[in-house]
């Protein structure tokens, strides 16, 4: 018990006590001074008095009493019978514990405070939207509304308890949000779940649509249901009315998670209906819209000079619209080609074709624009020594090193010297001799061979060293006489037969157009046309794509016979592990011949379409003879780490690749497989808004030759460009459509073609409702380029809300028929959703405020440290008392005192 003040500012009236005195010893009266003095006594007392009932007097004692409010959630989702068993229940309580004080608090969408518990039967409710009045919409349920209303409805001073009976199952508002107040004011929460009016044994919790779904993109949905006991239940999704999947699975007793794929058939809005009914009856529906965008769309640059199309066709029957460019058309209109693709794939471009221009937009394009770059080498890229310190490479997820080059190779360049290589062509062959020169080390051993009707050691066989001699005598090559192929092999076999070296190469330069070899049919035994010319190349070897090649002329080509000439010849030098590669020249090559050569030789063979080409053609072969950063062997890929992008694909069973460029993985990288001796084959990393990714083999017929027929190459290659392609979150303009509660969301972000921001906009936004009236709301700017707005739906219906963009300043119509309109389903408010009681939220809400779940009847009126202090006025008391005070003084100055007076004679007389 303590006594306390509401104010303390009257207690300075006390400063007037010792004037009352003053005054009473100065004062010039009859009285007698004991009279004088208890009368200032009494006048001082009933100045204190007045002072203290001014100041407000209040005591304090400690009290056990009880202040209990009882919250009934009268919802539609919680079931009508319960209702009424709680009530009685309430009532046998009140009647065994008899608190102190009780209040009653009903809600749904609101809640209402009653005095009396035989109150709550009539409290008026309506089961549907729309109804207007002060009745309860049962089809909400607010929580945080009843617990605000038990608030008011506790007595001060006593120990509080709010027995809040409801499912936890929120629909509009947050409880928590009150959580601060019932800590502040010691309000211990107990809670009883209610059980819900629903029976459905299986029902569709949500559906799970990621985001930036494509045109013909494989996705994977995830359905997640609840099921109250294990069963079997059939699955059935509509895409536009289109059955997609319609199969039998099983539930588990609980939440289940069901994935399945589709693809979307066309973009723009699509309306997806999924059904689960279970054996006994029961049918859970719930309506999706879902946005598609555009198909993938890839900008495809290759390099190589076959102009292969092997992994374009692929990605185009994937559903990727891909535009396939040269490195010259790729450069002409750089800007204008990357704003209207997603990704770009760089297959076998060599360095030289992409300068710092090109490589400078690109950076653009991945950094800025959030576009995707996937480099797909091959053998023209060389590796280190074409994007060693570039552009492209700092964009990549790689650095490109190279190999350390063969210590032993002996070298043999066969070059034709005939009447047909004079002038230019004869110029060109030397400086791609000296080219090649350039690319050796002073330990490599080096031969120059001019043929005509006979071989000509121009350089003899031997270590390069300085270089010097070697230079000065392919300089002084000249051309003369007829060309014979045969003699000059011979020669380079007779060279290259007595050496130690692992590697033994020779490459050939000519037109092919030679004198008939030793054995070789003679024109009147051989072909009489050219059907039967190709039946004969067909039974000696050559293949259809050598033979497509061959040009047929008035003469018939002379082929080698099939007993002996050039093929015995190369077989054997290849028996001495002596291998031969070609190079074509001329308008009319033999190329059936030349094509031939390389193929028993195990060499390679090139065609120069310009005999400009003829040097970079040797170098080519000098660099991968010399294994700088070609690594030719085969290998199979092994994955590494899980990605999306291998999702699917069984690399343990996929065909072998034949070579690869040699790498080393950046920092931030991640690889996903890998190549022979560790090296890296695929990897990505993050730039800027974008994504780079390389791949360090190719992806047509040389290494990967294998892969095209394998049932996994196109998936393969489809997901990688998907992955690395542009998402919605960097489309210029993407609109998201969402609901919460009775309420539509929107958001919007915009870029400009540069991938800046968008500010200070004004977006307006229509929305049609199902009965055909429409509502317009203007969207705000809510961060960088962000601007949200929130709608609200005021019916449920089976018919969609639909919403669209109106043009304005910022937003023209072209752009803003681009993105098309979004659709938005409510059939029904979440209260109907067949969900159990948020036991969770009942059980974290009791244990954060001192309560119990679901506790025994005993817990909620027990003792408790919790008890309150009721609190007693007492200004009445001090202002009666001070009354009682100022009479007295007044008798005691008015009243004569008898006995007083005699005794101050007495006094004055002794």
């Amino acid at each position: 018990m303590r006594l306390g003040f509401t104010t303390d500012w009257p207690f300075w009236l006390l400063l007037a006590v010792p004037f009352v005195w003053w005054l009473a010893l100065r004062a010039r009266s009859t009285l007698h001074a004991p009279r004088i003095a208890l009368a200032a006594a009494l006048r001082s007392l009933v100045l204190i008095l007045v002072a203290g009932a001014l100041a407000g007097p209040t005591l304090y004692t400690p009290s056990h009493a009880l202040s209990v409010v009882y919250a009934i959630d009268v919802s539609r989702s919680v079931e009508a019978g319960f209702v009424r068993s709680a009530l009685d229940w309430i009532g046998q309580a009140n009647a065994r514990y008899r608190p102190a004080h009780s209040a009653y608090i009903v809600f749904a969408d609101h809640a209402q405070l009653l005095k009396d518990l035989d109150e709550v039967p009539s409290v008026a409710v309506r089961q549907a939207e729309g109804s207007g009045g002060a009745a309860l919409d049962q089809t909400v349920t607010d929580i945080e509304q009843g617990v605000a209303a038990s608030l008011a409805g506790f007595l001060p001073g006593y120990a509080k308890r709010l027995v809040l009976i409801t499912d936890g199952k929120q629909t509009q508002g947050d409880v928590w949000r009150q959580l601060p107040r019932l800590r502040a004011e010691r309000v211990r929460v107990f809670t009883f779940p209610a059980p819900t009016g629903f029976g459905a044994r299986a029902w569709i919790d949500a559906v799970d649509v990621p985001a930036g779904i494509r045109e013909q993109q494989p996705e994977t949905l995830r359905v997640r249901t609840v099921s109250e006991r294990a069963t079997d239940a059939r699955l059935r999704i509509a895409v536009a009315s289109d059955v997609v999947v319609d199969r039998t699975i099983q539930l588990a007793a609980g939440a289940h998670e069901v994935p399945f794929e589709l693809r979307f058939r066309r973009s723009g809005a699509n309306a997806v209906e999924i059904q689960l009914a279970t054996p006994d009856g029961g049918i859970a529906t719930r309506l999706e819209s879902v946005w598609v965008g555009p198909r993938v769309r890839l900008l495809y640059v290759e390099g190589g000079r076959d102009r292969a199309s092997y992994l374009a066709d692929a990605l185009a029957l994937q559903g990727i619209d891909v535009h396939t460019l040269t490195p010259e058309r790729f450069a002409e209109d750089l800007t204008a080609a990357l704003r209207n693709v997603d990704a770009v794939l760089l297959s076998d471009v060599p360095a030289d074709r992409l300068d710092a221009e090109t490589a400078r937009r690109l950076e653009w394009f991945v950094r800025d624009l959030g576009g995707g770059l996937i480099f797909v080498a091959g053998e023209n890229t060389y590796g280190k020594a074409g994007f060693s310190d570039s552009g492209i490479e700092r964009l990549l997820p790689v650095k490109f090193e190279a190999r350390r080059k063969r210590k032993d190779l002996d070298l043999v360049l066969l070059i034709d010297r005939s009447y047909s290589m004079h002038g230019r062509k004869i110029e060109l062959a030397k400086s791609a001799a000296l080219a090649t020169l350039d690319l050796l080390e002073e330990q490599h051993r080096l031969a120059v061979v001019a043929f005509d009707s006979q071989p000509h050691d121009v350089v003899p066989l031997a270590e390069v060293g300085s270089k010097r001699r070697a230079e000065d005598s392919i300089s002084s090559m000249t051309s003369s006489g007829r060309t014979d192929i045969y003699n000059a092999l011979w020669r380079a076999r007779e060279l290259l037969k007595g050496s130690h070296a692992k590697t033994k190469h020779v490459i050939l330069l000519s037109d092919g157009e030679t004198v008939p070899p030793p054995n070789a049919l003679p024109p009147s035994k051989g072909v009489a046309d050219s059907s039967a010319m190709l039946r004969m190349l067909h039974s000696m070897g050559y293949g259809h794509g050598a033979i497509d090649k061959l040009v047929v002329e008035d003469r018939p080509v002379r082929p080698p016979s099939a007993a002996g000439g050039f093929e015995d010849l190369v077989a054997d030098m290849a028996a001495q592990n002596i291998t031969l590669s070609t190079v074509a020249i001329g308008d009319k090559p033999n190329l059936a011949l030349m094509t031939g050569l390389a193929a028993w030789g195990d060499g390679k063979s090139y065609v120069a379409q310009r005999d400009s080409e003829i040097p970079a053609l040797f170098v080519t072969e000098a660099r991968r003879l010399l294994g700088e950063s070609l690594i030719e062997e085969p290998f199979r890929p092994v994955a590494r780490r899980r990605s999306e992008i291998l999702t699917g694909v069984d690399f343990a069973s996929a065909p072998q690749l034949k070579g690869f460029v040699a790498s080393r993985a950046k920092r931030f990288s991640e690889v996903s497989l890998k190549a022979k001796y560790d090296q890296p084959l695929l990897a990505e990393t993050r730039y800027g808004l974008g994504k780079t990714v390389a791949f360090l083999s190719d992806a047509k017929n040389r290494w990967a030759a294998d892969w095209l027929r394998w049932p996994g190459y196109a998936k393969f290659w489809a997901q990688v460009v998907r992955d690395a392609a542009r998402g919605a979150a960097t489309q210029e303009i993407a609109l998201q459509i969402s609901r919460r509660g009775s309420e539509a969301w929107i958001k919007l972000t915009a870029l400009d073609p540069d991938g800046a921001f968008r500010n200070d906009l004004w977006p307006t936004l229509r929305m049609l409702r199902p009965s055909g009236e429409s509502s317009v709301v203007v969207l705000r700017q809510s961060g960088p380029g962000t601007y949200t707005g929130r709608i609200a739906l005021d019916a449920v219906s089976d018919r969609p809300y639909r919403f669209e963009l109106l043009p304005g300043p910022g937003l023209p119509a072209s752009q803003i028929r681009s993105i098309g309109t979004r659709t938005l389903f409510y059939p029904q408010t979440d209260e109907f959703l067949p969900r159990p009681a948020d036991v969770a939220l009942l059980k974290a809400l009791s244990e954060r405020t001192g309560g119990e779940f679901a506790p025994q009847v005993g817990e909620i009126f027990r003792r408790s440290s919790d008890g309150g202090t009721p609190a007693t006025p007492l200004w009445q008391v001090f202002a009666g008392a001070a009354l009682l005070l100022f009479l007295l003084e007044i008798g005691v100055r008015r009243l004569p005192w008898p006995i007083l007076d005699r005794g101050v004679r007495r006094a004055r007389r002794a």
